[in-house]
């Protein structure tokens, strides 16, 4: 009997048990355009079968993008939206209309679009602008221009206040926060976050819809680092904490405050051999950080970075990272380059459901040869589901 049972699992595993995933593209916004790959063709945990992973592209929007963000609906009278920014306004498409063979032309996908205004009907450069979302907010952060005293203006979507399709009669805000060298990000629990430069400090704000100073409405507290500038500011949910990301002119500092805590702690240089990361990302099992030098995870309680050096022939350190997204937290997709070989930039996925140091080539894919080159640097990867033929 017992032989009997390791006959029929022995059979069970080469017969087809593996469930293959189910299609997904991965959008890959570079300039006036949108590349999507069929994530199947990319995954390292998927036989490479030859073909390429590009399925199509949107050429020629009308502006540079600057950011994406996917939100699946929450009612059958609404589509999934894929949510493009540019600088002067936020884009809804429905991407119910996409196949795994098939990517639809943008103008055919019920696009609603949404511009940016002072509240009196004229135009708010969102040249620098970027998106964070929580459960029932997408953020769009629109700084100000360069050398300009003017306010940050942030517009919200509420997800809770979609209309039929998938979209909102017009965006909250602007919401004025009257700073400098200010980041912004949004938490599971829909409040939002700044890591303020100008008064050196992270402040809590429960309601996003209201940044002003309130008592009892704003928690936070200071940091001593008057020298260093707010680069990046990312939520971790499972740890619920946020991470700040702050840089000078040749070094950077990296914070952590733990949200039920009064304060944030400065952890220091977070690589003592000066490896400055310059992106952070945030998986449900690691903290990576994207640089010029490499991909490294951050290891706590000690705040240091540790660069990934797989084994076997790959080696990451020498790619410069532009971008991330992440699959199904396990996944993490990059846009990346190698500088000093002047190549089109690549994509590579990582296997991040384990440690980085216990990491085998396996878990590991550069996907170069049969990604046609992009046509300008990538600044934004979204990921989201398709169809099935």
């Amino acid at each position: 009997m017992y032989r009997l049972l390791i006959l029929l699992l022995a059979l069970t595993a080469c017969t087809g048990s593996y469930e293959p995933p189910a299609p997904s593209f991965l959008a890959v916004a570079s300039g006036q355009r949108i590349d999507f790959y069929l994530s199947t063709r990319l995954r390292p945990d998927v036989r490479d079968d030859g073909q390429s992973p590009l399925i199509g592209s949107w050429t020629n929007l009308s502006l540079p993008v600057l950011d994406l963000y996917f939100k699946l609906k929450q009612s059958d009278q609404q589509n999934n939206r894929l949510w493009v920014l540019d600088r002067e306004k936020l884009t809804a498409y429905s991407t119910d209309p996409f196949f795994e063979n098939l990517v639809p032309n943008p103008t055919t996908l019920d696009p609603r679009s949404f511009a940016f205004t002072d509240g009196s009907s004229q135009p708010v450069d969102c040249s620098q602008g970027y998106l964070s979302a929580s459960p029932r907010y997408l953020l769009v952060v629109c700084p100000p221009v360069s050398g300009s005293s003017a306010p940050y203006s942030l517009y919200l979507v509420d997800f809770n206040q979609l209309q039929a399709g998938g979209v909102l009669q017009t965006l909250i805000g602007p919401i004025r926060v009257q700073t400098s060298q200010a980041v912004f990000t949004l938490t599971s629990g829909n409040a939002l976050v700044i890591l303020n430069g100008a008064s050196s400090s992270m402040e809590y704000h429960p309601d996003p819809q209201m940044p002003a100073n309130e008592t009892g409405v704003i928690r936070g507290g200071s940091y001593n680092q008057p020298l260093y500038a707010p680069q990046e500011l990312i939520y971790d949910s499972a740890g619920n904490r946020v991470f700040g990301l702050l840089r000078s002119s040749t070094n950077v500092r990296l914070l952590t405050w733990n949200l039920k805590a009064d304060t944030p702690s400065d952890v220091g240089e977070p690589d003592p051999n000066g490896r400055n990361p310059d992106h952070l990302q945030s998986s449900s099992a690691n903290l990576y950080a994207l640089s010029q030098q490499g991909l490294f995870r951050v290891q706590f309680p000690s705040g240091t970075l540790r660069l990934i050096d797989p084994p076997g022939d790959l080696g990451l350190d020498a790619l410069s990272y532009l971008g991330s997204a992440l699959e199904d937290g396990r996944l993490l997709y990059l846009a990346a380059e190698d500088p000093s070989a002047n190549q089109k930039p690549l994509i590579v996925v990582l296997n991040s459901q384990k440690p980085l140091e216990s990491l085998l080539s396996s878990d590991v894919k550069v996907n170069s040869n049969n990604v046609q080159p992009f046509s300008s640097r990538p600044v934004s990867l979204s990921i989201f589901p398709v169809q099935e033929r």
